[in-house]
């Protein structure tokens, strides 16, 4: 009786689903694989070895094939629970034999290429069964090869099997879907216990239900035979191994779709490409006529394909090492490239074998990594990259990654937390607490995603996500909308698989882990919403609603001169501080007031603005502000006769944008020849006019090494990024 609570799918219902997402993948993806289909507890008998008495209520519902719409539409459509009861073994038998007797006949008729066999029985082990002929079914599946996978309820080990006094199980859901309202049955426990032997003996592997979408990655063939890419390891020209690199990792990409003429999909469509002149007439020109151009200010340079062909790098194919270095000075954000590759020794060869070995276990005792210069073929664009060693129990080798050039880093610059002490005061308001760090950090261990799944065996936390383990949901979600619109062209893309949306959940001990920490930072970092103060429309008559109706205003000749004579009227806010909005103005308005204790004290504040105009920048953004400020503290203290002070705060900033990270501002005051005060423009200073040069010379940037200014389509796509 195949039965499920309401809410949850019924063992069958999941079966289908997941047989479903295996027949798309299949289909879609073009694949060779072929599939059959038994069935079992079915009202009708259909199979090679039913006798009248054996193996009734199982049906070959289809023969060994390539998976066709036929097929999905039968999977979808017309498989239903049927009345009657089988032995799910006598279904696995035969299976088995149908597979055995098809591949053999594909060999017969000359078929090749058969990489494997394998059997996936989709059950909940409810029903009943016979154990007679189990040891004849394990032989032959040993002596053909047949691979087993059992996608079912949760196999617990053997010690879990123990049943209440009552009859009932050990209180695990007998659907496998999730539902733990119902116990399992003694009959299901023995069934379990049954497959549970055949695995073990097999060797086969099992799956719940809960896990069929992760279990489709072990039922996936690789559909692109792997071609090594051979070639020698060059170590300073001296030392030569012959090694083969096979790509371990690469973008899967989904088929390209053909453009189709929508009312006949058989229809042949033809596309056709024609050129135009930018005029008027947009005269239409010859293909060959025409000539890629690359843009130079305002003007158009072309650049032929000869050109193009003639500027290729022309190197010879290697793979050669550039150097050696610390595994740990290869950060995590400089591995590019579209591919991982293994690298090993050529085939058959010992004696490169043992070199590369050699060289493995070096790097992995001395902790370091190679840096190579890979050509995969003659006149090919030279990559960089790194090999690090791999050593375990069934192989060594070396895992080859890209590196990037300069040109491939994003230097960004963005402000900091202020945890410091040392911060200036006008961010102090934004240091967090140590209870909001403290925070912070518990939520960050508590969904750590590296500590999340038990082992069934040992209970040790293991990573969920594994990438080996992980489907790419994008593609699932495809093969589904694809089926769907074959089926139905009018109607609108269905809701996503509900397999696909448990796949793509946060675990749930994850969910459970952090609700009492979101709770608590809800109330450590709460969120005001701020509605900004309309402004009065006259700023100039706020005494208006104390005084009563406004007096009808007189009209005069010149608005104008009225204006002006009330700004007039209003009097000066005397500047105290240097501020940062307008720090120049505020730095020349304090020391206008012809005091030199005012003096010393507007300079020191224009210091302190310096600095924290440039610290808190966003990458260049305020650097200008900070250069006019610099400048003009110059000039006051050239012309107040305050060189000292002047030449001794550009000594110390120099040091301090270093310290800080902030060289590139140091590069602009070098470029602008601001430098320190000299003899020659002001008597009272002790640093000759050869000093003050030499003072930049030292520090002027390397034109190589110079990060040119971005321009403004950069600043967008930064600006789009945010």
């Amino acid at each position: 009786m195949d039965s499920a609570p309401p809410g949850c799918e019924t063992p069958l219902q999941t079966s289908l689903n997941a047989i479903s997402m295996i027949l798309q993948r299949k289909m879609f993806s073009e694949s060779k694989d072929e599939i059959a289909l038994v069935l079992f507890s079915t009202d009708n008998t259909a199979n090679d070895l039913a006798d009248g008495s054996s193996y009734e209520n199982v049906m070959l519902a289809r023969p060994l094939g390539k998976t066709d719409w036929d097929l999905l539409q039968y999977v979808k459509t017309e498989i239903a629970a049927g009345s009657q009861s089988a032995d799910f073994i006598d279904a696995f038998i035969v299976a088995v034999d149908h597979l055995v007797k098809a591949t053999k006949l594909c060999l017969f008729r000359g078929k090749r290429g058969i990489s494997g066999k394998r059997l996936i029985l989709f059950s909940n082990l409810a029903g009943e069964f016979g154990d007679d002929k189990i040891d004849e079914v394990i032989a032959g599946m040993k002596a053909e090869n047949v691979e087993l996978s059992v996608i079912g309820p949760d196999l617990p080990d053997a010690d879990d099997d123990d049943i209440d006094e009552d009859g009932g199980g050990g209180g695990e859901p007998s659907n496998g879907t999730g539902d733990h309202s119902k116990s399992k049955t003694p009959q299901q426990i023995a069934g379990e216990r049954m497959i549970r032997h055949i695995l073990k003996q097999v060797e086969g592997d099992s799956y719940s239900f809960s896990e069929a979408l992760p279990a489709l990655s072990f039922f996936q063939t690789r559909q692109v035979k792997q071609t090594a890419w051979k070639c020698q390891l060059d170590i300073a020209g001296q030392l030569k191994i012959p090694v083969c690199a096979y790509t371990k990792v690469t973008e899967a990409k989904v088929k390209s779709m053909k453009d189709v003429y929508a009312k006949d999909a058989d229809a042949e469509i033809q596309k056709e490409r024609t050129f135009h002149l930018n005029d008027e007439a947009e005269t239409e020109v010859e293909a060959d006529d025409t000539v890629q151009g690359h843009r130079y200010g305002s003007t158009l340079v072309p650049f032929s394909k000869e050109d193009a062909e003639n500027m290729k790098y022309t190197a010879e194919k290697c793979l050669s090492v550039l150097g050696f270095t610390k595994s740990s000075q290869i950060r995590r954000h400089h591995f590019i490239g579209t591919n991982v590759m293994v690298v090993c020794a050529d085939k058959g060869d010992e004696v490169a074998g043992v070199a590369l070995s050699a060289l493995i276990h070096a790097l992995y005792e001395t902790s370091f990594t190679a840096i190579v210069r890979r050509v995969y073929a003659n006149r090919s664009a030279p990559k960089l990259g790194f090999l690090t060693p791999q050593i375990k129990p069934t192989r060594e080798c070396l895992i080859y990654s890209e590196l990037p050039f300069m040109e491939d880093v994003r230097q960004f610059t963005f402000g900091s937390l202020p945890i410091s002490d040392d911060i200036p005061d006008a961010v102090k308001k934004h240091q967090p607490s140590d209870n909001q760090l403290s925070a912070m950090d518990k939520l960050i261990d508590e969904m750590d995603l590296t500590q999340v799944v038990a082992d069934e065996d040992d209970g040790e936390k293991t990573e969920a996500f594994k990438p080996k383990l992980t489907f790419n949901p994008y593609i699932q979600r495809l093969y589904q909308c694809l089926q769907h619109r074959v089926e139905n062209p009018d109607d609108p893309l269905p809701e996503l698989n509900p397999l696909v949306a448990n796949y793509l959940k946060r675990p749930q001990e994850v969910t459970t882990n952090c609700e009492r920490t979101i709770d608590e930072m809800k109330t450590l970092f709460p969120l005001e919403v701020i509605v900004q103060k309309k402004q009065d429309e006259n700023v100039f008559q706020n005494d208006q609603m104390d005084n009563g109706p406004t007096a009808k205003k007189p009209k005069l000749d010149n608005d104008a001169d009225v204006i002006a004579g009330s700004m007039a009227d209003i009097p000066k806010m005397k500047i105290t501080e240097v501020g940062t909005v307008t720090p120049v103005q505020d730095f020349l308005n304090l020391i206008g007031q012809k005091d030199q204790d005012n003096f010393t004290e507007a300079c020191k504040m224009m210091q302190k603005q310096i600095i924290q105009i440039v610290l808190s920048s966003f990458g260049s953004q305020s650097y200008q502000k900070a250069f006019d400020c610099v400048r003009a503290l110059r000039e006051q203290c050239a012309k107040n006769s305050e060189v000292d002070f002047f030449n001794r705060f550009l000594r110390e900033m120099k040091d301090t944008m270093a310290d800080k990270n902030r060289k590139d501002f140091w590069d602009k005051i070098v470029s602008d020849k601001l430098t320190l005060i000299s003899h020659s423009e002001c008597a009272e200073s002790n640093v000759s006019e050869t000093d003050a040069v030499n003072f930049l010379k030292a520090d002027v940037a390397k034109p190589e090494l110079t990060e040119p200014e971005p321009s403004a389509d950069d600043a967008d796509d930064l600006l789009d990024m945010m």
